[in-house]
């Protein structure tokens, strides 16, 4: 799966009625080729060029491991109090 923040825009082609269209094209050209070859093999149904323009997602979960994150500049992290001597 691709990186969201990766992504360029991109074009499909969907023939109007069928099923979903699958393949990206990387151009609008070879979209555009794309549609009237589909559009010879598939007289009577209407090919349109679809171009992909923003991206969303949902983050549902950041995992931050805080026994390894860096305190911030100027911070102070008091000692734990315990009565067991052990050094840490």
């Amino acid at each position: 799966m691709q990186d969201i923040t990766e992504m360029k825009p991109f074009w499909m082609v969907y023939g109007l009625g069928q099923s979903a269209p699958r393949y990206q094209h990387s151009t609008e050209a070879a979209a555009l080729r794309e549609a009237e070859r589909l559009a010879e093999v598939r007289p009577g149904v209407t090919f349109v060029v679809l171009e992909a323009t923003q991206a969303v997602r949902t983050r549902r979960l950041d995992h931050f491991d805080l026994r390894t994150a860096p305190a911030p500049r100027g911070t102070r992290i008091p000692k734990a109090e315990t009565d067991d001597d052990i050094p840490f």
